[in-house]
């Protein structure tokens, strides 16, 4: 599944990121406090599909932070949230 840019978004804060305001016009950043991650993303429109490329960014970056291991990030692509449903 190739999700949105809200769902991936939506990743990002669930595993307890903040968005922040950024001075870039086209650019979203989420800051994690305890582990001062921080990560960039274009402010694409809530329903499209996430590019692949920041899909593979954000994915890299949350399993080398810790924050996601390869197998939960597997399972956000099939169900499009970390929530159970």
């Amino acid at each position: 599944m190739q999700p949105t840019n809200r769902q991936l978004r939506q990743l990002l804060l669930d595993l307890g990121f903040e968005a922040r305001k950024s001075v870039e016009p086209n650019c979203l950043v989420f800051e994690h406090a305890e582990s001062k991650a921080r990560m960039l993303m274009p402010s694409n429109k809530d329903e499209e599909p996430a590019r692949e490329a920041d899909v593979i960014s954000i994915r890299t970056h949350l399993m080398y932070r810790g924050h996601l291991d390869l197998a939960g990030f597997e399972r956000f692509l099939k169900a499009g949230t970390l929530k159970a449903s």
